[in-house]
């Protein structure tokens, strides 16, 4: 099917009829400004194809102007060898007509005109083309829904055929659907757990439930089993502790161990009396040694304080000699290093007007040096401005090169008329030189000599000869060059080139004396003469030099010579102050030592004097010890010969300690036991009563079975899911060859904008999934809207090139369809519609008037007509 002509009356902003023609194949582009009513064209295209003509839904009644009436809508097809017409009025009373027209004549209207274009519009099995190859404003997706995948597989189905019996189109996808419907009544397809509800959830949760209850039944049976071994096991160890001659054997052990542990207490009591004696008398004993020690340390502190007051006073002599002889040395230090102070300061003071007068002379030759420059630099400055002067004065080189190419041009042109003027030779008869004259002057022999303005010859004997000037080419064109020379030549105020190349040779000169000047003031004044001036002011003014100053080399070297003897003095001061503040702390330190000596001797005096005879008091005290060593002697005797016959205290206590707990633990046991006992018996009554062990035996069986219904359902959840396996495998080998069309169509178009790039296709939705790029896959969602764009433009492309080798070609019709699109990759979307355009029909709305101006094709306008009639 192709596009001829379309009409629209009544149709939104287009009361009036207006029409677009001359649509054929290749592209046919309609460029215009906004709110030009492309987008209209569009959508009553849309209507007039897929809505009825009882149609007034929304889309239907968005057609209708503000003013009201009834939308219209007209095309003209061509259909194989054959052109038809197709109109369409709708009515909010859903009153419309659908008129169908074959070269003019009106073979279908009403119903049978919906039917014959569903007809027209079909692909090759069900579902139509619009949405495979119609681009709306702004759309980048490329699923429109259910028919426009079925339409895609469909395309693909008629152009590959069924891909084997079994692994492509319908059947397989009936087979895979019955599969796994019946894997669904098990497992969920999502992510293939069992569901919930299933028959085989029910079956795990039977087994899981008998499994359950089998284990409760064993736990009961084993622990039924437990309890009548322990009951029996508690009745032995009762009868064993009831045994009348075991408790008899423990109550005399329990005596025993009583009486062992009175005669441990007794004896210990006895030891503990005696323990204390020692005590006493070595306590008695360590008083008297206390006293008599601290009676001799008194005496011997005494006699070592007087040898120490002694020693103390013969140093604090000495140390006190020193101190003043160091005093001294620091004075004489002192005085010394004050006059090497003076000396050094006036040495400092002579260098400073030494190095004064120095600069001082230093300062008067740069003062001389700088007004020398400063004269020089006014002369040159005077030479300079006369340089500049003469420079302006003179023919600048433009105007000399401008007068130099029109003079060159007169001189070009004069020899062009010179040679192309009438010239004449003198051949003289043998013996004649002259005998005739041009212009007064001989005429020379054998010379050419030209006349382009003419000349009058005048012959000896014969008379005169005029010759007349022809139409020569030349001639008005030097008579314009010489006139343009003259009126330079007036221009620049001279008569002739020659004064003008003397004043612009006299002009050079004067710059060149220019340059000279300037170089030489810049040399003389790099900074201008005012920088000098200033220069020449900031020197500080001379003083009169100070009469007998040495020089600044000597004043230098007296100078140092002063500033060592004073280093010198300095490390004597320093030495003679450091020595006596050594004397000095020596001193002081030696009267602190005699003093705390004096101290130490009146302490000694002080605590003999807490004794009346210390003397006497410690000779008796060294008897009284001699006693009090032997009744401790005697002490310890005693605690030993006690000691060695005492019993084990620890031991005694012991053993009745352990034969009291053992018959408070036979009787504790006794009680417990008889508790255990009563509560085991219950226990064993009520399960008696419950048949726990036929239970168990009941159970078994079921589970038996269960276990074997679930597997049965296992294996066949696994048939099924290995069979659905097996269909996807095959359906994934075939997928290739299923897309193989598709993507041979698209694969050039690709690479026009991306090359090496590849495009990822889902075969089960015909539709692309992912562009890969320099290795890595970009999701199609994820792709910019300009890129998303461009890949559904190029799929559409693809589908119409399929379209018509499958024999049913459709018009590509793109309304402002790459409005996301770059100026760079608009002109590769240019080549590929150029492409795909060979042989099919393309047809391009667009407001982008000045970037579709370069996509070449038919250009196509919306022009105004008389209102639609009827019949064609």
């Amino acid at each position: 099917m192709k596009l001829v002509a379309i009409r629209l009356d009544n149709v939104r902003r287009f009361t009036d009829p207006v029409e677009i023609t001359g649509l054929g194949t290749g592209l046919n582009v309609l460029s215009a400004p906004n709110e030009s009513g492309k987008s209209t064209i569009v959508d009553a295209l849309h209507a007039l194809f897929f809505k009825g003509y009882r149609s007034w839904d929304k889309e239907v009644a968005s057609l209708a102007p503000h003013a009201g009436g009834d939308p219209q809508v007209a095309v003209e097809i061509e259909i194989g060898n054959s052109r038809f017409k197709v109109e369409k009025r709708w009515n909010k009373t859903r009153k419309g007509e659908a008129k169908v027209f074959r070269n003019g004549v009106l073979i279908k209207q009403a119903d049978d005109a919906e039917s014959w274009l569903a007809e027209v519009l079909k692909a090759p099995k069900e579902g139509g083309p619009a949405g495979l190859l119609w681009v709306r404003q702004g759309m980048t997706s490329l699923d429109e829904g259910e028919s426009a995948h079925s339409a895609r597989r469909d395309l693909l189905s008629s152009v590959t055929g069924e891909v084997e019996a079994m692994t492509g189109g319908r059947r397989m996808d009936a087979t895979r659907d019955r599969c796994r419907r019946e894997l669904d009544r098990y497992v969920t397809s999502s992510s293939g757990k069992t569901r919930v509800g299933g028959p085989l959830k029910l079956a795990e949760d039977e087994v899981s439930a008998l499994d359950r209850r089998r284990d409760g039944l064993v736990i009961k049976t084993a622990s039924l089993s437990a309890e009548l071994d322990r009951r029996r096991n508690l009745r032995r160890e009762l009868a064993s502790l009831e045994d009348g001659e075991q408790d008899s054997g423990r109550m005399t052990r329990l005596a025993d161990a009583q009486a062992t542990y009175d005669e441990a207490s007794r004896h210990a009591e006895a030891l503990e009396r005696a323990i204390e004696s020692e005590r006493s008398k070595r306590l008695e004993l360590e008083r008297a040694e206390e006293r008599l020690a601290t009676i001799e340390a008194a005496l011997a502190e005494e006699r070592s304080a007087g040898a120490a007051l002694e020693l103390a006073n013969a140093d604090a002599a000495i140390k006190d000699e020193r101190h003043r002889e160091a005093e001294g040395a620091l004075i004489e230090a002192r005085r010394s290093f004050d006059k090497a102070f003076s000396l050094a300061e006036t040495a400092s003071d002579i260098l400073r007007r030494a190095l004064r007068a120095q600069t001082c002379a230093a300062t008067a030759e740069r003062r001389e040096e700088l007004a020398l420059r400063l004269a020089q630099a006014e002369g040159l400055r005077t030479e300079l401005e006369k340089a500049v002067a003469d420079a302006k004065v003179g023919l600048a080189d433009k105007v000399l090169r401008q007068l130099e190419d029109r003079a060159g041009e007169v001189r070009v042109l004069r020899k062009a008329r010179e040679i192309e003027a009438v010239a004449l030779t003198m051949r003289y008869a043998v013996g004649r030189t002259d005998g005739v004259a041009l212009d007064g002057q001989p005429l020379p022999d054998g010379n050419r000599v030209a006349i382009p303005d003419g000349a009058t010859l005048e012959i000896d004997g014969v008379g005169y000869l005029t010759v007349h000037p022809g139409a020569q080419s030349a001639a008005d064109t030097l008579a314009v060059a010489e006139k343009a020379l003259a009126d330079a030549l007036d221009a620049s105020g001279y008569e002739t080139m020659e004064t003008a190349r003397a004043a612009a040779h006299l002009r050079l000169e004067a710059e060149a004396r220019r340059r000279n000047a300037e170089h030489e003031f810049n040399g003389a004044a790099p900074n201008g003469i005012e920088a000098l001036r200033e220069s020449i002011a900031r020197l500080p003014e001379p003083v009169e030099a100070e009469p007998e100053l040495p020089s600044a080399k000597e004043a230098q070297e007296a100078e140092v010579a002063a500033k060592q003897a004073l280093t010198d003095a300095t490390d004597t001061l320093e030495k003679a102050r450091s020595a006596f503040e050594i004397a000095q702390t020596a001193a002081a330190r030696v009267a602190a030592a005699a003093e705390s000596a004096a101290e130490r001797v009146s302490r000694a005096h002080s605590a003999l004097c807490s004794f009346e005879d210390a003397e006497a008091e410690k000779t008796s005290l060294t008897n009284e010890l001699v006693g009090h060593r032997t009744t401790l002697a005697e002490a310890i005797r005693q605690r030993q010969a006690i000691l060695a016959v005492a019993p084990d205290l620890e031991a005694a206590k012991a053993g009745l300690q352990r034969a009291q707990s053992v018959i408070t633990r036979v009787e504790q046991d006794r009680q417990r036991i008889r508790v255990d006992l009563g509560r085991l018996d219950t226990a064993i009554d009520m399960h008696a009563a419950e048949a726990v062990e036929e239970d168990l035996a009941d159970v078994e069986i079921r589970l038996k079975a269960a276990r074997r219904r679930l597997n049965e359902i296992m294996f066949e959840v696994s048939v099924l899911q290995t069979v659905d396996e097996a269909l996807e495998s095959a359906r994934t080998a075939a997928r290739d060859r299923y897309v193989e069309p598709v993507l041979r169509e698209l694969t050039p178009l690709i690479q026009l904008l991306w090359p090496e790039a590849e495009l990822r296709f889902d075969a089960e939705k015909v539709l692309p999934t992912a562009l890969v790029r320099a290795g890595t896959e970009e999701d199609f969602d994820i792709l910019s809207g300009g890129t998303k764009e461009q890949i559904a433009l190029l799929v559409r492309l693809a589908f119409a090139r399929m379209l018509a080798k499958s024999g049913s070609p459709a018009p590509v019709i793109l309304d402002d369809a790459i409005v996301y699109t770059d100026d760079d990759r608009i002109e590769r979307i240019f080549d590929a519609l150029t492409r795909q355009a060979q042989d099919l029909q393309i047809i391009v709305f667009s407001c982008r008037q000045r970037a579709f101006r370069d996509l070449g094709g038919r250009s196509l306008a919306i022009i105004g007509l008389e209102p639609m009639l009827d019949a064609a």
